[in-house]
């Protein structure tokens, strides 16, 4: 008569298995965390350059004489803080022709590190060509 094995894994087998799983694991799960921090931030950068997109845009639909320096914190009831800087580059508010720099920069509210920062040019009584 044979005699009959009992089925199932040894001891040994199932350690190498759970040596192998740990082996891939432990690399697989760096990955993933860094795929979502990257998620993360990207979200955050995205917003940030769309916020500043957005405050160029109101820029360019004011008047000439009413940009000016201005900070906003939660900017458009979100959590970043904006703010708009004006200098000019050439003449002054008095001056028939005078030439503004407007720079914006977004942060995350009550962080100190500016995520994103767009520049801008607006002359006054400037005639470009002929």
């Amino acid at each position: 008569m044979l005699k009959s094995h009992p089925r199932g894994f040894t001891l040994i087998e199932l350690v190498m298995t759970m040596i192998i799983v740990s082996i891939v694991s432990i690399p697989l799960s760096l990955l993933i965390g860094a795929h979502i921090e990257s998620v993360f931030l990207s979200e955050r950068d995205v917003m940030a350059e769309n916020l500043a997109c957005h405050e160029m845009e109101k820029v360019n639909n004011m008047t000439y004489a009413n940009i000016a320096t201005a900070s906003f914190s939660n900017y458009e009831g979100y959590a970043y803080d904006l703010t708009r800087t004006v200098t000019y580059v050439q003449g002054d508010g008095a001056s028939v022709e005078s030439l503004k720099k407007i720079q914006v920069e977004v942060k995350k509210a009550g962080e100190t590190n500016v995520i994103t920062r767009s520049v801008t040019y607006l002359a006054k009584n400037v005639a470009y060509g002929i």
